[in-house]
């Protein structure tokens, strides 16, 4: 094996290119990598931080790459382990930027540029726990790990550090209360919705009025005079004291306005949706609060393009969140995930993923028993694919009572509803999902819901209409044109129908209409129990 000393010296210690620059890593307290710049490269997973560590800590910064595996992950095959390797050498670099030619990697080694990286381990300021606060699912590491906190023993009294980005995060939602009035009761209803929705989706958050150092605000401002109200929001960097995002509403009666779940919140959870969109983009150095918006809108955005690769590269950022940070809400997306990938036919329901799907939803309840989100997510999955429907109401009902706007437990609410009979209860629940998730990301979902909805209860035209803005809104969802062949073809529409079978063909090259009418095994359930398919069948086979 060449020392890194032998590749320093001819210079083969570079991995695609010209290293340039230089690199601190801390090892004592909490891990970072710094460029000579100032800039944070430090990668999100805990396996590529130990990955550096491991390389970092070595005096010639080379380690065996069959070694590497063993340490991170010695509880898979060789070939799974070969293949982890690689994705996390590929994060590495990623996140190194300009940089990445400081990590290199041979069939037999990986290394760090000894000449341009340097650790703290001789920094005689430097008294933190060596990689304090790390914690990596592998015992071979761990074994590792205390080994090296012994041998790197410091002083038992030095002060603490903040834990990054392990600690909750805190959003502001309006102000200070000093003289509470009527109008500042109506801004705070509003900052408050708003807050619920940000903070589901900011793993380990929590909201506070009063406190200062919050990492995130949320400024209503009410006025009102004869013509009406306005409603104006602003959703606030405190650090370097820029909006994130602003919106605004005019109303003619504010006090209806308030009263109505559906124009509340819409108007909230869009306001919502798009400061969560921007979170990650916050700040150059990405801070906890922009970090956990940024797995979770990732995953969000690639999950409902109803694109297979997207839907598939959902499971590997949630992997990334779930090993950045202990919390239930990326378990329990990733099961949400799962579900919505076996409903579009990417992934085949055996029994190792639903074991997998209900191990990840126990795990998430393991982690966040409080969390009004995770209990949303869990009686999602509970409902739509795992019909247990008696578990999906009482958790649904669970996170309604935190924030009745919750549209995971709505959709859930509505599910387990119609399962029990009730289809005007789960057609308002329903309905007022598809009102507040207009314009968001979730519109698609939320309306192909509603449209299956309406197909059960004989509701052809509100079918149409929610099957339409579900395609029209993710031009890669075929669900919503499956049911648009069918009520096309009940409403006696032959070339729309067959606009809408050239449409699914292109996202779904194996569509045939025979499979489509008589495959039980096609995902047309609801059309078949319905009774629109046995209607539509002479139109569309052609012999009527």
């Amino acid at each position: 094996m060449e020392t890194a000393l032998f590749r320093t010296a001819f210079g083969l210690n570079l991995g695609d290119g010209m290293s340039s620059g230089c690199l601190r890593i801390r090892l004592r307290g909490n891990f970072s990598v710094c460029s000579d710049d100032g800039r944070d490269l430090t990668p999100k997973s805990k396996k590529a931080i130990g990955l550096l560590a491991l390389l970092a800590e070595c005096d010639t910064m080379t380690r065996n790459r069959r070694w590497l595996e063993d340490k991170l992950w010695s509880d898979r095959g060789p070939k799974q382990a070969h293949g982890s390797l690689r994705t996390t050498l590929n994060e590495i670099r990623k996140s190194f930027g300009d940089h990445a030619a400081l990590l290199g990697s041979d069939r037999s080694s990986v290394w760090l540029d000894p000449a341009a990286v340097t650790n703290d381990l001789d920094d005689p300021n430097a008294r933190r726990e060596f990689l304090e606060g790390l914690d990596i699912a592998d015992d071979e590491f761990n074994d590792w790990l205390i080994q090296k906190r012994v041998k790197y023993d410091v002083a038992p009294d030095a002060p603490a550090e903040d834990p990054g980005p392990q600690r909750r995060v805190t959003i502001q939602c309006g102000e200070p209360w000093t003289t509470p009035g009527q109008q500042g009761v109506m801004s705070q209803i509003v900052s408050d919705q708003i807050g619920k929705i940000v903070s589901d989706f900011v793993a380990a958050s929590r909201c506070t009025v009063s406190q200062t150092n919050a990492d995130l605000i949320i400024r209503t401002t009410v006025q009102e005079d004869d013509a009406g109200s306005a409603v104006f929001v602003q959703v606030i960097d405190p650090v370097k004291d820029d909006v994130v995002h602003s919106d605004h509403c005019l109303t003619d009666n504010l006090s209806s306005f308030l009263r109505s779940q559906d124009l509340l919140g819409r108007f909230c959870w869009n306001v919502a949706d798009m400061a969560l969109e921007k979170l990650p983009d916050l700040r150059e150095t990405q801070t906890p609060i922009a970090v956990r918006s940024g797995f979770a809108q990732e995953a969000l955005r690639d999950v409902l393009s109803f694109d297979a690769g997207q839907m598939r590269n959902s499971l590997s950022t949630l992997d990334a969140a779930a090993d950045h940070l202990d919390s239930g809400l990326f378990q329990a997306l990733k099961a949400w995930a799962m579900t919505s990938m076996i409903m579009e036919d990417f992934l085949e329901e055996d029994a190792a993923v639903l074991a997998e799907i209900k191990g990840l939803l126990k795990r998430a309840q393991e982690l966040s028993p409080r969390e009004a989100i995770v209990a949303a997510i869990t009686a999602n999955v509970q409902a739509i694919l795992l019909e247990d429907y008696n578990s999906a109401l009482v958790l649904a009902r669970q996170a309604l009572r935190e924030n009745p706007n919750n549209l995971f437990a709505l959709q859930a609410m509505s599910a387990g509803r119609a399962a029990r009979g009730d289809l005007d209860m789960a057609y308002d629940l329903s309905r007022h999902s598809t009102t507040i998730a207009g314009f968001s990301k979730f519109e698609a979902m939320c309306n192909l819901h509603h449209a299956l909805l309406c197909i059960t209860m004989q509701k052809r035209e509100e079918a149409l209409e929610s099957s339409r803005i579900a395609a029209d809104t993710s031009p890669n969802y075929r669900a919503p044109r499956r049911q648009l062949i069918a009520l096309s073809a009940l409403g006696q529409n032959p070339d729309q129908a067959l606009d809408h079978i050239g449409d699914l063909k292109k996202i779904e090259p194996d569509f045939s209409v025979e499979r489509f009418l008589f495959d039980r095994n096609y995902p047309s359930n609801t059309l078949r129990k319905s009774g629109y398919l046995s209607k539509v069948q002479p139109f569309l086979t052609g012999t009527k």
